[in-house]
């Protein structure tokens, strides 16, 4: 056997650990993906409260995006 070849057991045990991280990587990517939408989603609401209350017209978005 050469140095990086694995023991017979060893290639099950590493595919198990390739399937468990890449398992992790997605359900940290729907998270992600799930705050973000929270946040556009509290920021889109938080614009149209201001816009609300100072009127619409009150150039809201271009404050904000200057």
């Amino acid at each position: 056997m050469t140095a990086l070849a694995l023991p017979a057991d060893d290639a099950a045990w590493l595919a198990d650990l390739k399937k468990q991280i890449h398992g992790v990587r997605q359900r940290a990517a729907l998270a992600i993906n799930s705050e973000q939408i929270r946040l556009y989603h509290a920021i889109g609401r938080d614009i149209l409260a201001r816009q609300q209350e100072q009127g619409w017209g009150s150039r809201v978005i271009d404050r904000l995006s200057a």
